[in-house]
C-alpha cells in the first residue's frame, strides 16, 4: 500500500471516531436527561427507550459514556499511527472489542423490541472502522514484527485501563446528596384525580418513573399497550390517548384536562393543584 492511501484511511477512521463521539455524547446527555429525546419516533424506533433501559448501563455507567471512551482512544491510535505502523494490529484489536460492545447493543435492542436510531449510528461508525482496521491491518499490520508491536502497545493498553476505570469509580462513588421522597407529591397528584396514561414502550414514561423513584408506586398509571401488564386498551381508545404519557386530571371521572408528552415534577405539581405540596418535603 502507497503512503498517501494508508494516511487517507487513517484519516477517514479518525472522521469517523469524531463522529461518533459525537453521538455517544449527545446519547450520554440524553441518558440523564428528564425529557424525549429527537430521535423518539415511536414506541419501536426511540432512543430513549433502549437509553433508559436495564442494559443502558453497565457496572452503573451509562455504556454511552464507555462508547465516547472506545472513540478518544480510536481516534489518537489512528493519529499516531500514521508514523507508528506497530499500532495497526492494536487499531484492530480495538475495533473487534468495538464490534463485541455494539453486539452487546443490538441483543438489547432485540431483547427490548425496540431501535435506537443513534445507537445504529454508532454502531455503523465502529463495523465501518472495522472493516478499515481489517484492510490495513491485511495490508500492512501482518508484516510487522511482533516484539515491535507488544512494545508500541504496551502504553495504550495501560492508557485504556486508566480511562475505563475513571467512569467506573467516579459513577459508583457514593451519593453525597440526601435521598429525595417524591412520596407526597404523588400522592396528591392521584388524589385529586390525575391519571397517567402510559405504555411499557413508552421511554418518556420510563424516564418520568425514573423521576418520581419508588415514589412512582403512588401515581396512578393504566397501560395502554396491549401487550403490556393489566393493559386497560379500551379505556385508552375510549380516552382518546393518540401519545404517551397523557397525563390527565379527570376528578370523579369528569375530563378537567389533559397534557400529553413529558412534564417536570413541578408542572405536574402545578398541573394537579398540588402547589401547597414540598417537593421532597411534607406538605
Amino acid at each position: 500500500m502507497n503512503k498517501s492511501s494508508y494516511i487517507k484511511i487513517l484519516i477517514s477512521i479518525m472522521i469517523l471516531a469524531v463522529l461518533g463521539f459525537g453521538t455517544s455524547i449527545y446519547l450520554t446527555y440524553e441518558h440523564f436527561s428528564a425529557g424525549s429525546s429527537v430521535c423518539d419516533f415511536s414506541e419501536t424506533v426511540s432512543c430513549s427507550l433502549v437509553n433508559s433501559s436495564v442494559y443502558s448501563e453497565l457496572l452503573n455507567v451509562p455504556v454511552a459514556v464507555f462508547g465516547a471512551l472506545w472513540m478518544v482512544v480510536m481516534f489518537f491510535a489512528a493519529w499516531h499511527a500514521i508514523k507508528k505502523k506497530e499500532l495497526i494490529p492494536g487499531i484492530l484489536a480495538w475495533s473487534i472489542a468495538g464490534v463485541a460492545f455494539i453486539t452487546y447493543m443490538i441483543i438489547a435492542e432485540i431483547l427490548l423490541e425496540a431501535l435506537c436510531p443513534f445507537c445504529t449510528v454508532v454502531h455503523v461508525l465502529i463495523l465501518i472502522m472495522f472493516g478499515l482496521a481489517l484492510y490495513l491491518y491485511k495490508k500492512e499490520g501482518s508484516k510487522l514484527k511482533k516484539k515491535k508491536i507488544i512494545k508500541a502497545l504496551k502504553p495504550w493498553i495501560v492508557t485504556i485501563i486508566i480511562l475505563n476505570l475513571i467512569p467506573l469509580i467516579v459513577f459508583n462513588l457514593p451519593s453525597s446528596e440526601p435521598d429525595v421522597d417524591y412520596t407526597p407529591l404523588a400522592q396528591c397528584i392521584t388524589e385529586n384525580g390525575v391519571n397517567m396514561y402510559g405504555s411499557f414502550r413508552c421511554g418518556v414514561c420510563a424516564k418520568t418513573r425514573a423521576l418520581f423513584g419508588d415514589a412512582f408506586e403512588e401515581i396512578n398509571e393504566i397501560e395502554c399497550h396491549p401487550q403490556g401488564e393489566n393493559a386497560q386498551t379500551e379505556l385508552c381508545l375510549s380516552k382518546g390517548i393518540e401519545g404517551t404519557p397523557t397525563w390527565i386530571l379527570e376528578p370523579e371521572g369528569e375530563e378537567v384536562k389533559r397534557q400529553v408528552g413529558f412534564m417536570t415534577l413541578a408542572e405536574l405539581q402545578v398541573f394537579a393543584g398540588c402547589e401547597d405540596v414540598q417537593i421532597g418535603g411534607n406538605s
